[in-house]
């Protein structure tokens, strides 16, 4: 019998050894989190959702805890996101419309703790049964929204900057691949390139119209060819040109750069559980 309840305290000894010990190697939560605890509650309002880059956000914030553990302090997080639009136009088309554009939203900054406030007691609001105070968060300036819209003037510096070194000679390229006569017409009678252009054309009659189309002279394929001295102008023809708007006086081209934060307030107690309010985004001109 005693041979008996040894073996039975021997492997409630070694079963309690093996429990403990899985327990202790299979704990893999983060320290800042306590299963069970109370977080803090926390709400907050921004005075406003468009800032300039470089100021401070203003905000009012109310928080409580109902948890063992006394608020220690509260965290304003955020993310930044860039959103970046990009349109080139060549007025001089017609029969398309030629417009390379583009727009892209990519998160500039992952979310992190950019400011820090003591908690006090005397926060404590009795009409509200919550603590409360006023405070502001920093932005930084080189944040600001970018926006370079039909400009009156061509800088190829900025061109370069924000569509890139290779945009230019694509643009030029890719138009030329679409255009047909009447469009080298107009672009080349438009910026006074050639004194006649119907010396390059030739025209068939059209009998469902009961007009004349005129067009590049054919091949023995029927196929429209460019002819050599059209296609050596348009090497010649400066960027700027492709896209400048006569009728506005102005160059169709846009590109605008934003930035907007997506920001949060903790209130973490003095055991390191938090509590977050909902997400405030603010937009930075």
């Amino acid at each position: 019998m005693k041979n008996i309840q040894l073996k039975i305290a021997v492997l409630l000894s070694v079963f309690m050894g093996f429990f403990l010990t899985s327990c202790e190697k299979n704990d893999t939560l983060n320290d800042n989190v306590f299963i069970g605890e109370m977080a803090p509650q926390v709400y907050w309002e921004i005075n406003s959702s468009t800032v300039n880059a470089g100021s401070e956000v203003p905000f009012f914030v109310q928080y409580y805890t109902s948890g063992k553990e006394p608020i220690d302090h509260l965290e304003v997080w955020y993310s930044v996101e860039e959103e970046e639009s990009k349109t080139v136009s060549c007025p001089w088309t017609q029969t398309f419309t030629f417009q390379l554009s583009s727009t892209t939203s990519d998160n500039k900054r992952i979310s992190q703790k950019i400011s820090e406030y003591p908690h006090s007691e005397s926060y404590w609001n009795d009409s509200l049964h919550a603590y409360t105070f006023n405070a502001s968060f920093p932005t930084s300036s080189t944040l600001s929204s970018i926006s370079w819209i039909k400009p009156p003037t061509f800088d190829s510096t900025k061109m370069i900057k924000y569509f890139g070194e290779g945009f230019m000679e694509h643009f030029k390229d890719s138009l030329y691949t679409k255009m047909k006569a009447l469009d080298f017409q107009k672009m080349y009678s438009g910026l006074n390139l050639v004194e006649n252009f119907k010396v390059y054309l030739d025209s068939t009659f059209n009998e469902n119209s009961g007009s004349y189309d005129y067009h590049f002279p054919k091949d023995s394929q029927g196929n429209e060819v460019i002819p050599t001295e059209i296609r050596n102008i348009y090497q010649t023809i400066p960027f700027a040109d492709l896209i400048y708007n006569a009728s506005n006086n102005n160059y169709d081209v846009e590109f605008s750069r934003s930035y907007q934060l997506n920001a949060l307030i903790k209130a973490i107690d003095r055991k390191g559980t938090a509590g977050l309010s909902t997400k405030s985004v603010i937009t930075l001109n």
